[in-house]
């Protein structure tokens, strides 16, 4: 008897989170927090519009994602996971290639238009032949053989990791956990200043009230890290945290404190509390053309794993962003379509 699709219908909050919890590839980004969070910060002009299937064999999967109407409400665009981020099914399950080719399909084919990132910890994923639009990486370090052994790797090179860490340590700098929205607005503060430093190289930029969002739910899942020198915060770094996997999602820094290595220091406090907690993967996340970035990330050992982004647009959403374009040349301006 051949596989196939039985039951397709929305998925509950609490099914969500039940499954979310216990699939073991699974990253925050799957989570229905994220896309509350995304939800809050649109003002609701992004919902929720998560899946559950159940196969012929009993078994099933839920798909995350949100909806965005676009083309004045006559259209609507779906991402598998805000902002880019790993998206893709996730199951309480053990599901083989089959219901992977199943649960692809009916992505690309139903939904229209889609942004995909492709998720690097479903094994499943990397066996079944699907069309990329632009091929990319995430940077991820493997926290299985401990932190002894991270730390070990480290130390090779005057230019470590954890030299650099442990210059930091000699000049007093200390990192804690941001527990206030006082800590929230300082980090937000200093992000402000990274971004006017890193001016035209700025791939996004968010305002204060996503991070205000992320403070005010004070999520065991998110985690402010915040460098401290002299009672002043100089850096800091956005974690999130699921069943086996952490995220360094975002990360800024004041410039004149850079000679004192703040945020090595803050990245190496973070990835030994993920070791000695029990979590297998610490992920950087994709750095997009930031060779710098990467360069960073491969300081620490983090190895790169294919995330690649999958997109699908009707023929209606192609035209209108053909349009768009016309009209910035003529107007000067960006007319925004998801």
């Amino acid at each position: 008897m051949s596989l196939s699709i039985e039951t397709l219908r929305p998925a509950s909050p609490e099914e969500w989170d039940t499954i979310c919890e216990a699939c073991d590839y699974s990253t925050y980004f799957h989570s229905r927090e994220w896309a509350e969070i995304w939800t809050a910060y649109t003002r609701g002009k992004m919902r929720s519009y998560p899946k559950l299937i159940i196969f012929s064999d009993g078994k099933k999967a839920l798909i995350p994602l949100s909806c965005q109407k676009t083309l004045r409400q006559l259209s609507r665009q779906y991402v598998s996971s805000p902002a880019g981020t790993f998206g893709g099914w996730i199951s309480d399950d053990p599901l083989e290639v089959g219901h992977a080719v199943l649960l692809a399909r009916w992505m690309i084919e139903s939904l229209g238009n889609l942004v995909w990132r492709l998720n690097p910890y479903d094994v499943n994923v990397s066996r079944i032949n699907i069309d990329v639009w632009q091929d990319d990486v995430t940077h991820s370090l493997c926290l299985t053989g401990g932190f002894d052994s991270l730390f070990t790797r480290w130390t090779k090179g005057h230019k470590s990791a954890a030299a650099k860490a442990a210059k930091a340590i000699r000049e007093n700098v200390n990192v804690r956990v941001g527990s206030t929205r006082e800590d929230w607005r300082c980090y937000y503060t200093i992000y402000e200043a990274s971004i006017d430093r890193w001016g035209a190289r700025t791939s996004s930029k968010y305002t204060w009230e996503i991070f205000d969002e992320m403070f005010r739910r004070n999520s065991s899942q998110i985690r402010l890290w915040l460098s401290v020198y002299q009672d002043k915060i100089v850096a800091g770094a956005i974690c999130f945290y699921a069943k086996k996997h952490v995220a360094y999602w975002h990360g800024a820094a004041l410039e004149e404190f850079f000679p004192l290595r703040p945020v090595n220091l803050l990245m190496y406090t973070a990835i030994k509390h993920a070791c000695e907690a029990g979590y297998q993967w610490f992920d950087f996340n994709p750095s997009g053309s930031h060779e710098g970035v990467k360069a960073f990330k491969k300081s620490f050992g983090a190895m790169p794993l294919p995330s690649p982004i999958v997109t699908c647009e009707t023929k209606v959403l192609g035209f209108a962003k053909k349009v768009s374009q016309i009209v910035q040349r003529i107007r000067g301006y960006d007319l925004f379509i998801l």
